[in-house]
């Protein structure tokens, strides 16, 4: 199993001086994002990304005003689900064959 580090906001303020995000709308897209980056069985990681990805666009839609640090925030969290993706769901994906070979 590998390691992943997990950087959430801590309850006082950031590092750049901005308030942390600790509302509930911000809550549920980090809750899911967490579940798939420490997936560690690939079966059900696929799901995961799915359901992180599906809390992140949620978000993203919301009525709800983003900051333009959970806008980041958000922006890494995608690029890094679609970086587990290729790396440990799509690479266990069986693949079809495609004709290529003739039987002997």
């Amino acid at each position: 199993m590998s390691e992943h580090t997990v950087v959430l906001e801590s309850e006082s303020q950031t590092a750049n001086g901005e308030e942390p995000m600790n509302d509930l709308t911000s809550s549920a897209w980090r809750t899911a994002y967490v579940a798939a980056i420490l997936e560690s069985k690939d079966a059900i990681m696929a799901s995961r990304i799915s359901d992180a990805r599906a809390a992140i666009n949620e978000r993203l839609n919301s009525l709800v005003q983003i900051t333009p640090h959970e806008h980041e925030a958000l922006d890494a969290a995608m690029q890094k689900l679609a970086t587990l993706k290729v790396q440990h769901v799509d690479v266990t994906k069986p693949t079809a064959p495609t004709g290529d070979t003739v039987p002997i």
